[in-house]
């Protein structure tokens, strides 16, 4: 037997010369390839987990025992081996048994980052690093990617204006699991600040106005850190410096800089050099279709500068292109152009004038040799038409010959794909008229007289056939031949034929009333889908992700349950980033295998907020909790809020796939007492809820609550005497059921721009002691957004609810009451004030409506000036008063 022989002839040619070695095409006295009688893998350094390597790395070898040995499948599995990125030190070695090949394979598993953790990260978050960073929490751990690491640290704080950072990344094992920790330290160093910033050859503007669009400059007014001098940021400074004086006409204006840096005083210099180059002045002369603050927005000269007069160039196109499209076919635009020097500057006169000539107006359009459809139907199909009123008239030969292709169209989604429009335009001698005459040859009708598969096994034909739209009988529509064959690749392909390719075909009938389809089918081989294999889930347990697989081990491969699973992994919000890699797939072998690269997020939050508004003035919040229990994929939170209306506290826990389900339950305890603004009441409450809910679409959310609670009404001050109704005041049990649906296509939760919101819900409200609580409470939200230009946008906001009390309770506890005013709903009103009794107390009722319309204009740095109009109506009262109209308030 040989040994080490097989091995170094099979890997030079295979590297070197497979593909002429071992070329498929062998000639007629080659010798066949032996068998591979036994595959053999060791597994070093495995840690008592040698039988788990061992099947991965099965599962990644596509040569087989009992097959012939093939060169590209040793090459496909080597690579495999590779890409998977779990093994390293991977070497093949073979053995000759008589006429067939023993292989052994032997490698070592990579062991995995487990955590990086970093020190002294400061102005970055600690997310900025890890992005620096080529390696991650759960990659392969190699020792020599290290060093690297060093480097890309420095260089982002370097970006950041520190002069010499120094940055070690060192590596620590885990005795109890044998993964690494690593370890990031920086020293930041020192860092430049600006010493001066002068400007020169401004003369337009001044210094100082110059210098407050500086980001460099105003940050030098700061002391430490957040003063220092960054490069990026003074680049930044020129190009907007740039733009500003773009803005201002100066089309020519080119802007630089010179830096020195001085390491020993830490100082940097900086010399802004301004050329500014003339002041433009347009005008337009000749222009009578076009007022001129229209032809003012083909304008090129100033988005991009006018170097070497590009911008004019593009400028004389662009009026040139709006007249065309104005049907002035012949229009001309000149251009006079004046320089002149007033107190030591440059003005640059450009005038536009403009011939513009006789406007092509479409006179008349007539249509013959239509049968399929009337002259009604053609025309809208068309934009070529006589002036209206939703047409100019103009007559444009590129849109007409776009006319008559949509035309061509039409006719061929019926059936007539061989139809022909023949045109014919006649334009008076002053140019100022065309009529224009369609002559349409309509041809024969074409159905469907056949259709066939062939080399198609997976799908009876009959499934097939249901498969397809154009079937027997239809009309033939040309363009849909591709949408079967896709159609139909779709259903072999989730059989578990990822490679199969569908193509149509039309067989000659001899007759253009018929047309035989054919669909060619190849459907490639059959795959299984493999083992799936997971890295970087430290916390997470392997169950918690198999839950979320849309396709099981062994089934059928299927690429649309493949995209499903990762899009279930994906969304999963204990991942900070998933990775996942499919081998096999590419290889055609029998089974796909995939590896899922995971990310976790720090499982630990805390979040500390405060502030102040008119509802409950000053408050102050926190919440911390887990967001991977165990990793079970379980969030377990505990919050609270203290303000100056009261308290509240909360403590809860989430299972986002119940029973394994796509319903996501919530369960929680909470307490509250709030004495709210302008009430002579105030609330204490405490109790527990379940909470299901699903989304069924991407924007749409269904849910509902159970909720149990125990309230107490209390007077706020002590001497108040209890109203007549003193049950209000007694301890009342209630259990609570809320349905609801949202539904939600905002661009943004916390300030959105476009999209809308709306939202309805029904309380059902049951007392255990007494009927104050007995009712049906609906509620409806409803929120659109619009940003009709940048930096304004449009909001309106309508919120509708009423109050039905049932079993012959006809009074609703105070407290259960709406109330409006204040900053939620109508604002200019005190909290709870838009309604109120004599003694100046608010007065809550049974129904409300209110709404609200927004401008809001953004002033940059993440501030926003709102003017709103706010309304509202409060009515079913226990006042006595009848008083049921709107009130509103501008602001």
């Amino acid at each position: 037997m040989k040994s080490k022989q097989i091995l170094s002839l099979t890997l030079s040619l295979l590297f070197l010369f497979a593909g002429h070695v071992f070329s498929a095409e062998k000639g007629p006295d080659a010798s066949p390839e032996p068998v591979v009688s036994d595959i053999r893998i060791r597994i070093d350094q495995a840690g008592g987990k040698e039988a788990q390597w061992k099947e991965m790395a099965r599962n990644l070898i596509f040569l087989r025992k009992g097959e012939p040995f093939s060169a590209e499948k040793l090459k496909q599995s080597l690579e495999a081996l590779k890409l998977c990125k779990k093994f390293q030190n991977i070497h093949v070695d073979s053995q000759e048994v008589g006429k067939t090949l023993v292989l052994l394979f032997r490698m070592t598993p990579f062991r995995q980052i487990k955590d990086i953790k970093i020190r002294h990260a400061s102005p970055f978050l600690e997310r900025d690093i890890l992005n620096a960073m080529t390696i991650y929490i759960g990659d392969a751990f190699s020792k020599e990617a290290l060093p690297k690491q060093e480097e890309f640290i420095e260089e982002i704080f370097k970006r950041e204006g520190f002069i010499d950072p120094q940055v070690t990344v060192s590596a620590t094992e885990d005795p109890e699991d044998g993964h690494f920790l690593i370890h990031v330290d920086i020293d930041r160093d020192s860092y430049y600040s600006v010493e001066k910033l002068d400007i020169r050859g401004n003369r337009a503007f001044s210094d100082q106005r110059l210098k407050l669009r500086m980001k460099t400059w105003m940050a030098s007014l700061l002391p430490g850190g957040p003063g220092r001098f960054v490069e990026e940021n003074l680049r930044k400074d020129i190009k907007n410096l740039t733009e500003f004086y773009r803005g201002k006409k100066y089309a020519d204006v080119a802007v630089d800089f010179t830096l020195e840096k001085d390491p020993d005083a830490r100082e940097a210099s900086i010399s802004v050099n301004v050329s500014e180059g003339p002041k433009y002045a347009l005008d337009f002369e000749g222009n009578k279709e076009f007022w001129g603050f229209t032809l003012k927005k083909d304008l090129a000269l100033f988005e991009n500068g006018n170097k070497n007069d590009v911008g004019i160039r593009k400028t004389l196109k662009n009026i040139k292109t709006r007249y065309k499209k104005a049907g002035y076919l012949k229009a001309r635009v000149k251009l006079k152009d004046e320089v002149e020097t007033k107190k030591e500057r440059s003005f640059r006169n450009l005038c536009f004038v403009i011939e513009e000539g006789p406007q092509s107006l479409v006179e008349s359009v007539q249509i013959t040799g239509n049968h399929l459809f009337d002259d009604k139907k053609i025309r809208k199909q068309i934009l070529t038409q006589p002036p209206g009123t939703f047409h100019n008239g103009a007559y444009v030969p590129e849109i007409f010959e776009e006319d008559i292709r949509a035309i061509e169209s039409l006719y061929a989604r019926h059936g007539h794909a061989n139809v022909v429009v023949k045109k014919n335009v006649a334009v008076s001698e002053d140019e100022k008229k065309a009529s224009i005459r369609l002559e349409i040859e309509e041809g024969v009708k074409t159905f469907v007289s056949s259709v066939q598969f062939r080399g198609l096994s997976v799908l009876s034909q009959d499934i097939a056939y249901k498969t397809i739209s154009m079937k027997q009988g239809n009309i033939f529509q040309n363009g849909k031949i591709q949408e079967d064959e896709n159609a139909l690749a779709s259903k072999i392909s989730e059989k578990g034929y990822p490679h199969v390719v569908v193509r149509g075909e039309l067989s000659d009938t001899g007759d253009p009333s018929k047309a035989a389809i054919m669909y060619h089918v190849e459907e490639g081989p059959f795959m299984k889908m493999g083992e799936v294999y997971y890295t970087g889930n430290f916390r997470t347990k392997p169950k918690i992700l198999l839950n979320e697989l849309e396709i099981k081990p062994e089934a059928p491969f299927s690429l649309v349950k493949l995209l499903e699973t990762q899009r279930n992994i994906r969304n999963m919000k204990i991942f900070d980033s998933v990775k996942f890699k499919t081998i096999g797939l590419r290889e055609k072998a029998d089974k796909v295998n995939l590896f899922v690269e995971i990310e976790e997020k720090k499982p630990y939050f805390v979040q500390v907020g405060g502030g102040y508004d008119t509802e409950r003035l000053i408050y102050v919040n926190a919440k911390g909790g887990d967001l991977n229990l165990f990793g079970t994929n379980k969030k377990i939170w505990v919050e609270g809020e203290y303000s100056q209306i009261g308290y509240q506290g909360a403590l809860g826990i989430t299972e986002p796939r119940l029973l394994g389900s796509r319903f996501s339950a919530t369960a929680g305890i909470f307490a509250e007492e709030t004495e709210e603004l302008n009430q002579d009441f105030g609330t204490r409450f405490f109790g527990s809820y379940v909470w299901f809910s699903r989304k069924w679409l991407k924007r749409l959310n269904t849910s509902l609550n159970l909720q149990f609670e125990q309230r107490e009404q209390f007077g706020k001050d002590e001497d108040d005497t209890p109203p007549m109704n003193s049950n209000e005041f007694d301890a009342r049990s209630i259990f609570i059921a809320t349905p609801s649906i949202s539904y939600d296509t905002r661009d943004s939760f916390i300030s959105p721009k476009k999209g809308m919101f709306s939202a309805l819900s029904l309380d059902i409200s049951k007392g255990l002691e007494n009927s104050l609580d007995n009712f049906l409470k609906y509620q409806l939200d409803t929120r659109f957004y619009w940003t009709p230009m940048d930096r304004l946008t449009l909001a309106c906001k309508g919120r509708v609810g009423y109050i039905d009390p049932f079993g012959g309770s006809e009074k609703v506890a105070d407290d259960q009451l709406f109330f409006l005013g204040g900053i939620s709903d109508v604002r200019g009103f005190e909290e709870n004030m838009f309604r109120y009794d004599v003694q100046d107390d608010p007065v809550g009722g049974q129904s409300e409506i209110s709404g609200s319309l927004e401008a809001r204009i953004d002033m940059g740095l993440n501030f926003e000036l709102a003017t709103f109009y706010d309304i509202g109506c409060l009515s079913d009262t226990f006042d006595g008063k009848d008083s049921d109209g709107f009130r509103s308030t501008v602001g």
